[in-house]
């Protein structure tokens, strides 16, 4: 070993022992404040700690000891820390970059699970709901404008319908003509200010769900003014046509009310069916005369039943059938010590087919469409049909009355008031 690492060493063990003796001086604090001051305190305070070391059995020179004492006093050894600045606040930044680290990213997990829940469960939903809104809105203009292409055409082809009708029939129409003309036409100008409101109020463009919600509120707005004015266009064409159809109706109504007037008559077999059909001929030509075109159509209406009444044919047969009944009592509700009797009937064409009929029931006065109903006859009427079913299980004699061609009305091969009842 040179001589110069021997100085070396030498100098850092005298040190080392130098920050030995001023520890050992830090702990013996109150030998300090009461020693440490002057040169004379300064031998003194040598020696005690000269002692010290020889009491643990280590020697230690009293230049050591004393550059010891002299380092205390200059605090040499003592640590003092930095003042703040922005360079130390730095520093320790660095030096703790770990543990920041770490709670940086538990913060930004943090801020990332929250962002993700606000997205799933408040953005998303919410964009779903903006989408479903303006689908809903451009479904309802689609539709409104493909209900005005539509009316637009119903209002051209009725225009072009009544200018020709009115050409054909100028010379010789009737007053009720000439009213279902000015109808016509009252309700088509009315349609066609209607349309003109419409395209005032035009939707061009379609809805984005990214636009704001009182874009979209305004839209809803005008749409439900543009349905309003729709159902007010529909009335109007529906008013025009109905009066077009009427004037044709008009032009041919009367040689069908006569057509089916003269084969009712034809078919009449009784006065009573040849008076309802006359009647309901005059009141339909007159109904037709004051232009009421619905009034003459429910007039042939009825001659068309009046006629299919008169050609039908049929037997009222008592039913009789297991598991049905043939007849039934009852107690009226005015008179409780009494019976009224039934015998329940249906009607059965000569190929065998059962029919409906309407019938107005006695107790309750309203009219029934049925296949079975029961006929009001006397009591001992329906024993004797009772003691012929009980007998073998057979009515014996079961027609009840028959319908023949060119009759309203069956005539009864029993008797019975005609009263009905639908239900029992």
């Amino acid at each position: 070993m040179s001589d110069a690492e021997n100085t070396e060493k030498i100098e850092l063990n005298e040190v080392m022992l130098a920050m030995d003796v001023v520890d050992t001086l830090r702990h013996q604090q109150s030998l300090v404040d009461r020693e440490l001051g002057t040169d004379d305190h300064d031998q003194a305070l040598i020696a005690k700690v000269r002692k010290i070391y020889a009491d643990q059995g280590l020697e230690v020179s009293d230049e050591v000891i004393a550059s010891g004492v002299k380092a205390l006093r200059e605090e040499r050894f003592t640590y003092t820390p930095p003042k703040k600045s922005f360079q130390l606040t730095l520093a320790h930044l660095y030096v703790n970059r770990g543990r920041w680290a770490k709670r940086g990213a538990v913060l930004v997990a943090a801020l990332l699970a929250v962002y993700l829940v606000y997205q799933f469960f408040v953005v998303a939903p919410q964009k779903r709901n903006r989408q479903k809104v303006a689908q809903a809105i451009n479904l309802r203009i689609d539709r409104q404008r493909d209900q005005i292409s539509v009316a637009k055409e119903r209002m051209t082809r009725l225009n072009q319908t009544l200018i020709k009708a009115k050409e054909a029939g100028s010379q010789k129409a009737s007053a009720a003509a000439m009213g279902l003309f000015d109808q016509a036409e009252r309700d088509i100008s009315a349609a066609q200010e209607k349309i003109q409101a419409l395209e005032k109020l035009e939707i061009t463009s379609q809805v984005d769900m990214s636009q704001e919600a009182k874009i979209a509120d305004s839209v809803t707005n005008r749409l439900d003014k543009r349905k309003e004015l729709i159902g007010a266009l529909s009335g109007h064409l529906n008013n025009a046509e109905k009066a077009t159809t009427a004037l044709d109706e008009l032009k041919i109504l009367p040689e069908k009310l006569k057509d089916q007037r003269d084969r009712a008559l034809a078919e009449s077999r009784q006065n009573d069916a040849r008076r309802q059909t006359e009647k309901l001929y005059s009141d339909a030509m007159t109904a037709l005369g004051r232009g009421d075109v619905a009034a003459a159509q429910n007039g042939y209406a009825l001659l068309q039943q009046l006629y299919d009444q008169l050609v039908q044919e049929y037997e009222l047969r008592i039913v009789s059938r297991e598991g049905v009944r043939s007849g039934v009592w009852r107690v009226p509700q005015n008179n409780p010590n009494a019976r009224n009797y039934y015998v329940i009937v249906e009607a059965v064409t000569p190929d065998g087919k059962r029919l409906t009929a309407s019938i107005t029931s006695e107790e309750d006065g309203k009219t029934h469409t049925v296949k079975q109903w029961g006929l009001r006859v006397k009591a001992s009427v329906f024993e004797q049909i009772k003691r012929d079913k009980m007998d073998d299980g057979i009515i014996n004699n079961s027609v009840f009355g028959q319908k023949k061609r060119g009759y309203l009305k069956p005539q009864y091969l029993i008797p019975t008031t005609g009263g009905a009842i639908a239900k029992w």
